[in-house]
């Protein structure tokens, strides 16, 4: 399904929201933070059983993107504050989106918080996707930061990956169980490659 129709049924009396949405997604500029991305976490969601406001944050949750860690998902959740009510959202429907936004910056969910842990999780599906993909994942976020040589982009890279296999662990037990053992492979498979 297109995501102009996954948007469509979702939110048919707002088609201009999911119109200017996918116009940041589709910049040309992205590699991987673009609507493949966003086809594959909204696809996790519905594995994850993501509610209405939830599949709205994944909308939102890369929604900017200039390849500044942090700053993005804060950009990204300042966007649904400001586009949301203005379309007709509550004020507090904003609000938790943008909540659920800004938790993709770390994936760290407190415990209990079910919306937070379906997002996150959607989010870091792809690390449980299989070889080939998770590899040609890498390669589209390599290709986002061309401002890094290749030694930047390894130690970079290999301080991510350490972080994800040391503190890293899905906190949804779908997501554990759907993803966790091929994540974990492949993280020990990319950072043995780095380190080689």
């Amino acid at each position: 399904m297109s995501l102009a129709r996954r948007w469509a049924e979702d939110w048919p009396t707002r088609p201009e929201v999911g119109v200017r949405l996918l116009g940041l997604w589709e910049e040309p500029r992205r590699r991987y933070h673009g609507p493949q991305h966003l086809a594959e976490v909204l696809a996790a969601g519905e594995l994850l059983g993501c509610t209405r406001a939830e599949r709205l944050a994944l909308w939102f949750h890369d929604a900017v993107q200039h390849g500044r860690p942090g700053e993005d998902e804060r950009a990204s959740a300042a966007l649904a504050l400001r586009w949301l009510p203005a379309a007709g959202w509550s004020g507090a429907e904003a609000a938790e989106v943008a909540r659920l936004v800004a938790l993709t910056e770390h994936h760290r969910p407190a415990a209990g918080d079910g919306p937070g842990a379906r997002v996150c999780d959607a989010d870091l599906a792809v690390l449980g996707a299989p070889p080939e993909r998770y590899r040609e994942s890498v390669a589209q976020l390599r290709a986002e930061q061309p401002a890094l040589d290749d030694a930047q982009w390894r130690a970079a890279r290999r301080a991510v990956v350490e972080d994800l296999l040391g503190a890293h662990r899905y906190a949804t037990t779908t997501g554990r169980e759907l993803w966790g053992a091929r994540a974990r492979a492949n993280l020990r498979d990319e950072l043995s490659s780095l380190r080689g």
